[in-house]
């Protein structure tokens, strides 16, 4: 009876003890269901919360402002003798002139009250007023006075007088703008929605010259929306630093295509110190025609090594600051201030965004040798050759 019981009793123990096993191993696989079920959808929420700009819009928005101002433009009629005469005294009675009213952003950039914005929302306008609110909803309202603008980049800088005034906004740097960058577009971008700032987000989608004819500006090209009024209002970065200045879009329906284009923030400001100090932008002239950059095969051909990089200088103005500085045709320009040169656009923006009287200092590549030498810098018209974009 004993070896009985042993006989049977050892089969019933393991199979006590594999049952039990088992039970485990399911438990713990509904339990590692469960939390593979949760942890991506903490994750998720995780990210969802680090992903939100909202303090970013917090710190940039309040200075953002509505720009209205009221335009009046001559209605240039035909010579009356090319005038049919049934039509004459019918157009006699039409105005030369007509107003309408434009509206705009803008953006508050020094605790004094100076405002940027572009130049096309206020050019030709005969009263300027600004709106922006607190945070309690009231709206302020002030009249605001032009101090200087500049054609070539469509900027104006504006001064407001108020008590009430928002903060200047946090100005970050446009020379580290990524291509991938995420960015932020605020403005105020229609009349019915007059008390109603807006909002929308982007990626930095190029970054350079968007097409022949338009000013020597390296645009953010950014896909965020920039609507009708949006003119003027702030491109910020992630971390609500002001990048840009929204300017313009390309568009086929005239809404927002997702190409829209804003000055960059120091070249922008590099105008508003002009305009502060003298009323005008007057950019730096160095007197130098340069070709396009250097590259492995002219470097080769001109000077017989393929590793000079920069601007060949094809020819030096007569009486110009360079000639009186030493500067030589033949000789390539590397650097400017200490920084590469990497394309022919960025070396006439840097020099262009000194003023006139400030010191600049060339790397040059001299028969082997580098050099540096100090300019400083005059007035002139900069002249340059840029590759020409193929036609549509």
């Amino acid at each position: 009876m004993k070896k009985l019981l042993q006989f049977i009793g050892w089969p019933t123990v393991a199979g006590i003890l594999f049952a039990v096993i088992l039970a485990q191993y399911q438990q713990i696989n509904r339990l590692g269901a469960v939390l593979s079920q949760t942890a991506p959808a903490q994750a998720i929420r995780n990210a969802s919360e680090s992903a939100s700009l909202a303090d970013a819009v917090s710190k940039a928005a309040p200075s953002v402002i509505s720009i209205h101002s009221t335009i009046r433009q001559q209605i240039q009629l035909p010579p009356a003798d090319e005038i049919p005469p049934l039509f004459r005294n019918l157009l006699q009675n039409i105005p030369a002139e007509r107003s309408y009213s434009s509206l705009g952003s803008g953006v508050i950039v020094s605790a004094e009250g100076h405002v940027l914005t572009s130049l096309h929302v206020i050019e030709g306008a005969e009263d300027i007023e600004v709106r922006f609110g607190d945070e309690n909803n009231n709206t302020f309202i002030g009249a605001a006075k032009l101090v200087g603008s500049d054609p070539e980049t469509d900027l104006a800088l504006l001064k407001i007088e108020v008590k009430e005034l928002p903060p200047p906004i946090p100005i970050g740097s446009s020379d580290a703008v990524r291509v991938g960058d995420t960015v932020l577009a605020i403005g105020f971008p229609s009349q019915e929605l007059i008390s109603q700032k807006s909002v929308s987000r982007g990626i930095v989608s190029a970054l350079g010259i968007p097409q022949n004819g338009l000013p020597i500006v390296e645009y953010i090209q950014t896909d965020a929306a920039i609507n009708y009024g949006n003119s003027g209002g702030a491109l910020v970065n992630a971390d609500g630093e002001l990048i840009g200045i929204n300017s313009f879009i390309y568009s086929q329906s005239g809404g927002s295509d997702g190409i829209g284009f804003a000055v960059p923030i120091n070249k922008a400001m590099g105008v508003v110190d002009q305009l502060i100090a003298y009323g005008e932008v007057t950019p730096g002239y160095l007197g130098v025609i340069t070709g396009e950059m250097l590259t492995a095969e002219t470097s080769q051909n001109f000077f017989g090594r393929p590793d000079v990089s920069g601007l060949l200088i094809e020819q030096v103005t007569e009486a110009s600051p360079a000639e009186l500085a030493g500067i030589k045709a033949g000789d390539v320009m590397t650097a400017i201030d200490g920084s590469v040169i990497a394309d022919v656009i960025g070396a006439v923006d840097q020099i262009n965004r000194k003023a006139p009287g400030q010191m600049v200092d060339l790397t040059i590549y001299r028969e082997g040798e580098t050099l540096t030498i100090p300019v400083e810098l005059g007035t002139g018209t900069t002249q340059y050759r840029i590759p020409q974009l193929p036609a549509n």
